[in-house]
């Protein structure tokens, strides 16, 4: 039996903290104008996306006169500290040059078939999402390449069952004439299939799926995150209070709170297996053993790089090298400057502890997607490691 706690002093947390994001969030307008952190609403939904009538991906000025547009809402923070335990720097005397693709074979690197000038970053909810625009954003000028990403939305697009629509979207992404990074929120969608040669290099970043709700459960109550929402969709209603006090644990407790409930074989769109599996029925059902076989040989066959978001420092060094690119000199720029900049990594500071327990229960429930972002994490480090001997012979 679970043993929860029962309360938080979120009175308290509110009547000082939401005044304070509101002044905080109106300074971050007159220093950063037009370059607002994005949010948007949750991803499970009872009913398909539908794709805007304007989906397109040309790139816009921003206000640093570069092409390119806001990013996309979904975002995480990106761990903290001091670097992992388990990196081991690659060897600084190494002939290697990070503009040339390393020599690791297939299937570990599949760089060297894909389109050069063209990278594809499936971005998902609380994953990193900011942290890596932020990447790209510092990097577009080094490497001479554009960043496109989709608008805000009201809920992020995920699934699009519709052929015709994946075929619009492909269109738009193999008209743009430039070495260009597009940030995009739907799942996978197989190129080939559509009769487009070579296909894009494709990117993403992962996260433990537990941590992964519990940071959304939170996200999505955080005094910052109403505030971007309500100044994005002004007609959107703001939540309840007792909406805005309720804690995971209690959440958990309640069983008939659909929030928290994660229930293998329902649709559950907008979890992690769903972004590479695709687009069929059988992807947007939440532990689906079908899915998860699909997800696996989709990264393996279409995606030059799964990074974790802990194990960042090795995602980093697996992104420079092998997608050279657009990412060559990533570990730097990261260090220099994004990381412990809460703005560029949207951190939520008022996540508030989760108990033990809740995490073991939550994890009961997502053995399959687990499963897969394990995959994901040895596919990364067997990526680290070949890099590591093929870089020193």
């Amino acid at each position: 039996m679970m043993h929860f706690r029962s309360r938080r002093m979120s009175d308290l947390v509110t009547a000082v903290c939401l005044p304070t994001t509101l002044v905080l969030y109106l300074h971050l307008l007159v220093i950063s104008p037009g370059e607002p952190p994005s949010s948007a609403g949750p991803p499970s939904v009872s009913a398909p996306l539908s794709l805007p009538s304007s989906p397109g991906l040309s790139p816009v000025p921003s206000s640093s006169g570069h092409n390119v547009r806001q990013p996309p809402s979904s975002a995480s923070p990106s761990p903290q500290g001091p670097p992992l335990r388990n990196y081991v720097p690659l060897p600084a005397s190494s002939s290697y040059s990070p503009t040339t693709s390393v020599r690791v074979p297939p299937p570990l690197n599949i760089s060297g078939s894909g389109h050069q000038d063209l990278v594809l970053v499936t971005t998902l909810l609380r994953c990193g999402t900011t942290t890596l625009s932020s990447l790209l954003r510092a990097l577009r000028k080094t490497n001479n390449f554009t960043l496109v990403a989709d608008p805000p939305r009201k809920a992020e697009l995920v699934h699009i069952p519709s052929m015709k629509v994946q075929k619009m979207i492909a269109e738009r992404v193999f008209d743009l004439k430039e070495p260009s990074a597009v940030m995009q929120t739907f799942s996978f969608i197989n190129y080939t299939r559509l009769g487009y040669a070579p296909t894009p290099l494709q990117v993403s970043l992962i996260r433990d799926p537990v941590e992964r709700a519990i940071s959304w459960f939170y996200h999505y109550r955080a005094p910052f995150s109403l505030v971007e929402r309500h100044n994005r969709f002004p007609e959107t209603k703001l939540p309840t209070r007792a909406y805005l006090k309720k804690d995971l644990e209690s959440c958990l407790r309640d069983r008939n709170d659909a929030e928290c409930r994660y229930v293998p074989g329902r649709q559950t769109l907008g979890h992690t297996i769903e972004f590479f599996c695709g687009h069929t029925s059988d992807c947007t059902t939440f532990g689906d053993e079908e899915a998860l076989r699909k997800a696996k040989a989709t990264v393996e066959s279409s995606f030059a790089v799964v990074g974790v978001l802990e194990d960042m420092n090795k995602t980093l060094a697996v992104l420079e090298h092998y997608v050279p690119r657009f990412f060559s000199g990533a570990t730097k720029a990261y260090y220099d400057r994004i990381h412990g900049n809460q703005l560029l990594t949207n951190q939520n500071f008022y996540k508030p502890r989760v108990e033990t327990h809740a995490r073991e229960f939550l994890r009961r429930n997502f053995s399959v997607e687990l499963e897969f972002y394990n995959f994901c994490r040895q596919r990364l480090d067997q990526q680290y490691r070949a890099l590591q001997l093929d870089i020193s012979t």
